[in-house]
Parts: C-alpha cells; structure tokens; sequence
C-alpha cells in the first residue's frame, strides 16, 4: 500500500507521518527476521560473517565481492591516493 491508502485506513495517521517511519524502519523489515540480499535479492544475509552482514550481503555475494575487492585493491588505493592528493592541494593552494 501506499503511504497515502495508509494514512486512508490508519485515522490520525498523515501520509508524510508513514513515510517518514517507512525512512526509519524499513518498508518490510520486521525484528529477528534476517533480510534479504541486497544484490541477488533471493538469499537471506549471511550473518555470521561480519563484512557480509555490514554490506547486507549472502554468502555468495558476499565472497564475490571480497574476490573482486582482492583483485582490484592495488587500483583502488592508488585512485584513493590520487583522489586524497588532488583535495589537499586544492586546499593548500587557496
């Protein structure tokens, strides 16, 4: 349902009211249930591995995301160097 066919059904509730407790909790997500992924979408997050859990990722997405940050961390860092130089000489220039 929409925040305005709530606020329709819940009396004294606003449309702006539901949206912004939607902002709060989550549309869906409800205590002790482990959400979804949140890149496939199908799998529940795998909460024993803390990154995984962080990023709100299952076990499968979560390994392909750490194998592609261990491929890809030397370009990376040096992006992140270049990026951290560029910003401290524009403000040691001005």
């Amino acid at each position: 349902m929409t925040a305005a066919e709530l606020s329709e059904a819940l009396p004294g509730r606003t449309p702006k009211a539901i949206r912004r407790v939607r902002e709060r909790y989550g549309r869906w997500r409800t205590e002790g249930v482990v959400p979804l992924c949140q890149r496939c979408g199908e799998h529940p997050v795998h909460v024993s591995d803390p990154q995984a859990r962080r990023w709100g990722l299952c076990r499968e997405c979560a390994q392909a995301e750490k194998d592609w940050r261990d491929r890809n961390s030397e370009r990376l860092e040096r992006e992140n160097a270049a990026r951290r130089q560029r910003r401290h000489k524009r403000k040691g220039g001005s």
